[in-house]
């Protein structure tokens, strides 16, 4: 056995996880680990595998092959224990409720599943909808049904909670005040694993992101340590040089103009800055930064032999 399943640290541990669908694989043998206080963040393009790995975990579907340790305790098929359920929070980017009841009542509902869980009238509270405790769930705005959801996940006080899309349909302050109850909720303790498609909320939230893609995990790492795996970094400043000129110089891949000043990506950025300053010694507001994580994401994935391109803490599929 791992010695990883035997560390109490480690509260969620897959091996080997394999699952296909109608003999097309959609998990291909993916290796995973949380860790307890970790924020891990799973990005993908629609069809890589995210619901399917959430939904084997959660025991929702039965994987194929390979091991699934939760809270230490070896996974059977899609049988999950009570006693295991309670110590889980889960925030399904499809969830939905009865539209008849209340948000107070959901509230009411889900506090009786938990004997030590949250209070309904604390549920109501952390949803930020105190002022909507009497109004129906199919009444509400499609962010105050998110906001609604994801207190409901944490109404049993979860170690390990889980969060699909968790901000879709927020307004930025909504998505912003969920931020900033995610990062607590760490402080506490909590380990959550989170998927999403705004990619700056990845950047704000995970301690870790793997990225997974055509049922495998092509890259782990830090932020900082995947935007650092694309081929080029971003120069910005004022030039007098034209564009030609511009292009010219070593490691440049892409220019971009804007009103007040010039763009360019550069697989060599200190050898085009050095260039740039020697050919132009007008250049003002230089500026040198890694890319944003959006770009090292679609370059990541969308790139030929992307599978290959391998992780930033070179870890094997993990």
């Amino acid at each position: 056995m791992n010695s990883a399943v035997n560390n109490p640290h480690t509260l969620l541990q897959l091996t080997g996880l394999s699952k296909s669908f109608a003999g097309k694989s959609v998990l291909d043998g993916v290796d995973l680990t949380v860790k307890a206080g970790e924020v891990l963040c799973i990005l993908g393009p629609n069809g890589a595998g995210k619901t399917t790995l959430i939904s084997a975990i959660l025991g929702l579907i039965a994987a194929d092959s390979g091991d699934i340790h939760i809270l230490g305790q070896l996974q059977h098929g899609a049988a999950r224990s009570v006693a295991l359920r309670q110590q889980l929070g889960v925030m399904l980017q499809i969830g939905s409720l009865p539209a008849t009841l209340t948000v107070a009542e959901h509230c009411d509902l889900f506090a009786s599943y938990y004997p030590a869980g949250y209070r309904a009238t604390e549920l109501v509270t952390l949803a930020g909808l105190e002022v909507h405790a009497k109004q129906r769930f199919g009444r509400l705005s499609g962010g105050q049904k998110q906001r609604l959801l994801f207190a409901l996940a944490l109404a049993g006080k979860p170690c390990l909670l889980f969060l699909d899309e968790p901000t879709l349909g927020m307004d930025v302050e909504a998505r912003r005040n969920l931020w900033q109850q995610i990062s607590q909720l760490q402080q506490q303790g909590v380990s959550i694993v989170l998927t999403t498609h705004y990619l700056e909320e990845a950047e704000q939230l995970a301690d870790r992101i793997m990225v997974l893609h055509q049922g495998k995990f092509i890259a782990s790492g830090s932020p900082s340590e995947l935007k650092a795996l694309t081929r080029y970094k971003v120069v910005k400043c004022c030039s007098a040089l034209a564009d030609a000129a511009l292009l010219a110089l070593p490691g440049v891949l892409q220019l971009s103009r804007q009103q007040h000043g010039v763009t360019l990506h550069s697989s060599q950025a200190e050898q085009t800055v050095l260039a740039l300053l020697t050919e132009d010694n007008t250049v003002s507001q230089l500026e040198v930064s890694q890319v944003a994580l959006e770009q090292a994401f679609l370059q990541l994935t969308q790139s030929p032999g992307s599978e290959h391109t391998g992780t930033a803490t070179q870890e094997q599929a993990a």
